[in-house]
């Protein structure tokens, strides 16, 4: 834990974070363009991936970040988009059959259970698969469900204090919710990265 608050730390007080966060804070609240905030942490996450440090990746970097976009936008879209989807068609169907059965309390609570599993699982799950995919540059390796939940589900444990960290950050900031989601990205990647590897050379004591 104590590690993974230096990194938070590290990267908040990173040359750049000012101009980085004023502009992935803004992007947030475009639509279509905001797209680009995914470019830019699948940048962030390579340079992690691959040991390459800790700067921050730069804005005026258009074309990495596209290409960037391109490469997870699939595995983000599997482990992110379509889980949440899922969770909610559930959600829909468990609060009207609770209702239904003159449950409300139960409909506004265990309803949610889904959603509450996705947002635990989700964050681990495509931080895996795009770790597959820089480090095998294959597709398939990123897309592979049992290979990618076989990795996800004994780590949970080690990942729990970065996304309660991260859901906190985005609560306390919810009113600058573009702002507060990028600022609480970066480091979530960051541990989530620490944590899966366990000891990780690029994430070590001494770079803080």
């Amino acid at each position: 834990m104590d590690n993974m608050e230096k990194v938070t730390w590290r990267i908040w007080e990173s040359e750049g974070i000012g101009k980085a966060l004023l502009i992935g804070g803004l992007l947030f609240y475009v639509p279509v363009i905001n797209l680009l905030l995914l470019g830019y942490f699948g940048c962030w996450l390579r340079k992690l991936a691959l040991n390459k440090g800790m700067d921050l990746p730069e804005w005026r970097d258009g074309r990495s970040i596209l290409n960037e976009l391109g490469r997870i936008i699939v595995p983000f879209a599997v482990w992110v988009f379509v889980p949440v989807l899922l969770a909610l068609l559930l959600v829909w169907a468990l609060a009207g059959l609770l209702n239904f059965m003159h449950l409300e309390i139960f409909a506004m609570t265990v309803a949610w259970l889904p959603i509450a599993l996705v947002a635990i699982l989700s964050p681990v799950a495509v931080t895996v698969s795009i770790l597959r995919l820089y480090e095998n540059n294959k597709l398939n390796e990123a897309l592979a469900v049992h290979e990618v939940i076989r990795e996800v589900i004994p780590s949970i444990k080690v990942c729990i204090f970065p996304l309660l960290q991260y859901y906190g950050i985005l609560i306390v900031g919810w009113p600058l919710i573009g702002f507060a989601s990028f600022l609480a990205t970066l480091p979530l990647l960051a541990q989530l990265v620490l944590a899966l590897r366990k000891v990780d050379e690029g994430l070590k004591f001494s770079e803080f």
